[in-house]
């Protein structure tokens, strides 16, 4: 590095037992700031203060970084909801408001690590959400029975909903990747258990008939319904949508 340095390429110099440096950019919103970049030693500061160079003659840069809840919220916006099915945002949005930002919305987006990801799904799966997300306090007074009673109800949060919020993280910091607002996906590192499968007891013909016996007695208007539910197998959204002119007689 001989020669003297051009106005505006900012300069290294020693910081806190390391190193620093900063280059003058232009922000998104148009004004000249410093952005700067930190190491342990002269060479790793000059590498990442090259590569702010490379970045700041491409374009705009941001001297501040997001928050891992201000991310979120410009992802679902902006990218989840024009995009993807709507469903799908209804997912994401879920997770992201009721398991992701309470716990990860503070941190910044480029300090987000492995262990935080890991430490926020242990977590999730020992806490409480009905403590957690203050449901019994939201009830009316006549109806609280739980938490607010100093009664804990364990409604702990299930291996799939643990899962769904996981993928929902990794989705967006894929994206956040994509943008290069961070260099990689820790999301995508940390592994959770899959789901486990509930095993189904089916009913025996006499629990079947006892049912059915007690539609009867009852006069149960959706006797027919429970009829073809258990004689064909049906599934409750293709029984619920049957019509007269389904059935061959």
């Amino acid at each position: 590095m001989s020669g003297k340095r051009g106005n505006g390429e900012g300069s290294i110099y020693p910081y806190k037992n390391s190193f620093a440096a900063y280059v003058w950019v232009t922000t998104p919103d148009g004004k000249k700031k410093r952005k700067y970049v930190y190491g342990k030693t002269r060479e790793e500061v000059h590498d990442k203060w090259i590569k702010l160079h490379a970045d700041a003659k491409k374009g705009p840069v941001a001297t501040r970084h997001r928050t891992v809840a201000a991310f979120l919220a410009y992802w679902l916006e902006s990218i989840v909801k024009p995009n993807l099915a709507p469903l799908t945002y209804v997912s994401y949005e879920g997770s992201v408001r009721l398991y992701i930002a309470p716990h990860l919305g503070a941190k910044r987006l480029d300090k987000l690590t492995v262990r935080d990801v890991r430490e926020w799904l242990t977590k999730l799966a020992s806490e409480c959400q009905c403590c957690a997300q203050g449901k019994d306090a939201k009830r009316a007074p006549a109806r609280r029975r739980c938490c607010t009673a100093g009664e804990c109800c364990e409604a702990f949060t299930s291996r799939r909903v643990i899962q769904a919020a996981r993928d929902a993280l990794r989705a967006a910091l894929t994206h956040a990747v994509v943008e290069e607002e961070i260099g990689k996906n820790v999301a995508s590192l940390v592994k959770v258990p899959k789901p486990r499968r509930r095993r189904i007891k089916p009913w025996s013909v006499a629990e079947a008939g006892r049912f059915l016996a007690d539609g009867v007695a009852q006069e149960d208007p959706l006797f027919a319904a429970w009829v073809l539910v258990l004689c064909l197998g049906l599934r409750r959204g293709e029984v619920l949508g049957l019509t007269w002119k389904s059935i061959d007689f």
